[in-house]
């Protein structure tokens, strides 16, 4: 099985934690900055991809990486929480995500 993260803040470090008992899933990792948490905390050596996912890129960004299955950590992709209504924004662009996406999608510590 393969499975691209979106993000490797705390949900995507623990989500990696998991997904690692099992040597049959292969998991991509995509983050916006080039050492998330999961790199800091050296459960990822590095990152696959650094990129912005947003609901406009994800189906191009995911017909490169071919997942069967997409993890999205909120927590990691929302940026935006300092700003009056950033969280709910931040928030709505991931649902889009989700939503826009053509491959199973799953958000992770909303």
């Amino acid at each position: 099985m393969r499975v691209w993260l979106i993000g490797a803040g705390q949900a995507g470090t623990e989500a990696l934690r998991q997904l690692y008992k099992n040597e049959e899933i292969e998991v991509i990792v995509t983050a916006a900055e080039e050492r998330p948490l999961a790199v800091q905390q050296g459960i990822l050596s590095k990152v696959d991809y650094i990129d912005v996912v947003n609901p406009v890129n994800i189906n191009t960004l995911a017909r490169r990486i071919r997942p069967n299955l997409i993890l999205v950590d909120a927590s990691a992709v929302s940026g935006l929480g300092r700003v009056t209504g950033g969280s709910q924004f931040s928030q709505s662009l991931i649902y889009e995500m989700a939503t826009a996406s053509d491959y199973p999608c799953l958000i992770l510590g909303m």
